[in-house]
């Protein structure tokens, strides 16, 4: 998964919280809908239901608010390549 670096020189995690689909929810801290795909409500079977989601979760349909923007003016780096592994940690 691509993504992009910030003006800062790091890369822009892809967490729900900055993509465009995620709508919060009131009152609850860090949790809120995604609204890329709509669910089927169990007893009247129509597509109505959205699922909620942590504001830090990450999905294949991720979309960052500005990304158009982004993809213009920055260079794009793949995820993989910049999140730290297990090992790679200084103790």
């Amino acid at each position: 998964m691509k993504t992009y670096r910030n003006i800062n020189g790091k890369p822009i995690i892809r967490s729900c919280f900055n993509c465009k689909h995620f709508q919060p929810i009131d009152g609850m801290d860090k949790m809120g809908y995604c609204q890329f795909k709509r669910l089927y409500f169990a007893y009247t079977l129509k597509k109505t239901v959205f699922a909620i989601v942590k504001s830090f979760y990450l999905c294949d349909n991720h979309r960052l608010i500005n990304e158009d923007e982004l993809a213009k003016s920055q260079i794009a780096v793949d995820l993989r390549d910049v999140i730290k592994q297990k090992g790679d940690f200084e103790v």
